[in-house]
């Protein structure tokens, strides 16, 4: 039986084949037939659906999430060759192969596969011990592929066709009709994209993926957390007219006087038409409310097969402002016309809002913003690594709830809806770059971290852009980390270096770098003082439960907790569950719970964390003090629920409103609740933020 032999020369290293600076040899090939990074969007047929901004009702999209037939391999040299066939093939191949559900982890119950789960916080789960971690080099470890049909509607068949995979680890290799489109092995926790319209036909096509387990970009993703396989977010298909729009760019900021919205958006038009064509493009800006409040078009002329940015700015009086504590939300719709008909809608909310650091203070609008933060990682305690759009809005409202105001992605970009989520919500998100090398150390000099080895230099860039060109037009991001617990040196240099000439309107940030240039907030992990002698803002990446001082010691702006959620993992592993030691041994977690401290559990930090304390001033007459701990909301603009109740019956209720600004406190009498004691209970709610009763 043929191997594939391509496939295993694919992801073993590949000296040379990709230039570093300087002529250093790059260790691996990230990439081949892969899109350039971009928002993730897709288009629409008319206005109505696009301001839906729901996938699922776009006639140009195609869901792969579902049902897929699955093998599990122990090493890439056991994958088939019939992998690479065309559709019959494909179909025979897979008469005996199981079923599957994606996105899914391949290590657990009921998403196919064998083999262990482990948890790691430092080593690698690639090696058995440490004289194994030798950079770029990994075993031939375990593969996945996943096979399936799709079907191309007839009036789509004009269109030009994309391959969309949320995030895969560690690699993917991508068929379609027994054709090779491309590989990736760039980033697991961005998306990976594949024009795939000279390989669709009209009907049904069948497209394969094949997964290593591990690639040299391992090393890369040293992330504390179960170390699981597959593809794990959204998989799709999706459609766009010929001469399209690629990607999108929006910077809404403010004037000096912060009253003022300054808009800049710009348009990345693409053909892949053999002729020339005009096309008009238009753009409309609508309110909260959803009033259009500007608009513009330019006309373009598209040549053959070329790509051509299309710009406009505006000022827009009045703005309504995005905080965290007021996400207002204005939406953008993009539209282009072509020969008197509009082929194209996309539609994207974005906030008008400005970051800046001055001096030892980070602003938000101006004002110095207190971080009340967690680090949140992409996990459930029932499917792992997959977290569905249900689950992360509910752990993002109880997080609200809470009163976490900040949330730092947990080592790795999120998927798309969380941070579509935390621009409605209101969140700032500190969104980290997909680099954690923390069990190589922090060691400069050769052989020791590869962050200071130039020739690993494009794999940190790639990682750096792809983060940027996803999340760029969010306004809930509000600081960029080049990564996580990496060390410091060149490639982190010349990632901020890179990202900094495509972003000046947000902070740069990593832990890192210490006190070094190259980090505009100092944000080291669990500091031992709260003493800043920086000369930047200080905002701890991660710090204890235990240590308060960061919300409520007066100069200081906050810190993100180690952790929200519960990493332990119920769901049944067929090869059992282990967590690996920095030592590599290996410890049965046969329940899989891991002990680690939850800021989800947490009713201490909540008290500190809440928007508004409430304090009784005296009981016999019903009075309450209101204390206002936002920094941009009057209360006046919540309703105050009151209900007092004695053995369950309910004695009296009612809803009233007091004005106190930010930072300030007002007391205020509650008719008919006088005399609380433990036989009458009051309840009061703030609205749905987050109170604290003292």
């Amino acid at each position: 039986m043929k191997r594939l032999f391509a496939v295993i020369a694919l992801f073993s290293v590949a000296y040379g084949s990709q230039a570093g600076p300087k002529g250093y040899p790059a260790p691996y090939v990230l990439s081949q037939g892969q899109e350039l990074p971009r928002s993730v969007f897709v288009s629409y047929r008319s206005a109505a659906h696009a301001f839906r901004n729901d996938f699922d009702s776009s006639q140009y999209f195609v869901g792969l999430n579902g049902e897929w037939s699955f093998r599990f391999f122990g090493s890439m040299a056991e994958v088939p060759g019939e992998v690479g066939g065309d559709g019959d093939t494909l179909e025979k191949l897979i008469e005996s192969w199981p079923r599957v559900t994606l996105p899914g982890a391949w290590e657990l119950a009921g998403h196919g596969g064998e083999g262990s789960a482990v948890f790691a916080s430092r080593a690698y789960d690639f090696a058995t011990s440490a004289r194994e971690v030798r950079p770029p080099f990994v075993p031939d470890g375990a593969v996945g592929v996943y096979i399936r049909k799709f079907t191309v509607q007839f009036d789509l068949f004009d269109k030009a066709h994309f391959l969309h995979i949320g995030a895969v680890r560690a690699g993917a290799r991508v068929f379609v009709n027994g054709n090779e489109v491309g590989f990736s092995c760039r980033d697991s926790k961005n998306p990976v994209e594949f024009d795939v319209t000279k390989y669709v036909n009209e009907g049904r096509n069948w497209v394969a993926i094949v997964v290593p387990r591990w690639t040299p970009a391992s090393y890369l993703e040293d992330w504390e957390g179960w170390r699981l396989g597959g593809i794990n977010r959204d998989i799709f298909l999706f459609a766009q007219p010929k001469i399209r729009m690629r990607d999108y760019l929006v910077q809404t900021t403010l004037d000096p006087s912060y009253t003022n919205g300054l808009l800049e958006t710009a348009m990345l038009l693409k053909t892949q038409l053999l002729n020339p064509f005009s096309v008009t493009v238009y753009y409309d800006l609508y309110d909260p409310e959803g009033k259009r409040v500007n608009s513009d078009f330019r006309d373009v002329e598209m040549g053959m097969r070329l790509e051509d940015t299309v710009r406009f700015t505006a000022s827009i009086p009045n703005v309504r402002k995005w905080t965290a504590e007021e996400p207002n939300l204005y939406t953008i719709l993009y539209r282009i016309k072509r020969e008197g008909r509009f082929t194209e809608y996309v539609a994207c909310r974005v906030g008008f809002r400005t970051v800046e650091t001055q001096g030892e203070r980070l602003l938000v609008n101006g004002v110095p913003v207190m971080f009340k933060g967690v680090n949140l990682a992409e996990h459930s305690v029932s499917t792992g690594n997959y977290v569905d759009t249900t689950l992360m809005r509910a752990m993002l409202r109880e997080m609200k709830r809470a009163g976490v105001n900040a949330v730092r992605t947990d080592g790795y970009p999120m998927p798309y809806s969380f941070y579509q989520l935390c621009d409605e919500l209101g969140f700032y998100v500190c969104d980290v770059a997909d680099i954690n090398t923390w069990g190589l150390g922090t060691r400069r000099s050769k052989g020791g971290n590869v962050t200071n080895d130039p020739a690993w230099r494009e794999a940190y860039l790639a990682r750096i852009e792809a983060m940027y060109e996803r999340n760029k037009n969010y306004p809930s991001v509000v600081m960029w980390s080049l990564g996580d617990r990496s060390g410091n040196g060149y490639n982190m240099y010349q990632g901020y270096l890179m990202l900094r000439a495509k972003d000046r309107t947000r902070p740069i940030v990593y832990n890192g770098a210490g006190a070094e240039w190259n980090t505009d907030v100092y944000c080291p992990d669990y500091p031992e003082s709260t003493r800043n002698e920086s000369g930047r803002p200080f905002i701890p990446s991660r710090t204890t439960a235990g240590v308060t001082d960061w919300w409520t010691k007066p100069g200081l702006q906050g810190a993100f907790l180690e952790r929200w959620n519960d990493l332990s993992l119920e769901a049944e592993v067929p090869g059992g569950k282990y967590f690996l030691a920095d030592d590599y041994r290996r410890v049965s977690l046969a329940d899989g719970t891991v002990d680690l401290p939850a800021m989800e559990r947490n009713e201490a930090l909540r008290r500190i964390f809440a928007n508004v304390a409430i304090s009784q001033v005296d009981n016999g007459r019903g009075i309450y003090r209101f204390e206002n701990r936002m920094q941009f909301v009057d209360l006046r603009d919540f309703p105050i629920e009151y209900r007092l109740t004695a053995g369950g019956k309910v004695l009296r209720s009612g809803v009233f409103r007091v004005s106190a600004a930010p930072g300030k406190a007002i007391d205020a009498v509650i008719p008919g609740v006088g005399g609380v004691n433990k036989d009458r209970k009051l309840v009061i709610t703030v609205g749905n933020i987050a109170c604290a009763e003292f």
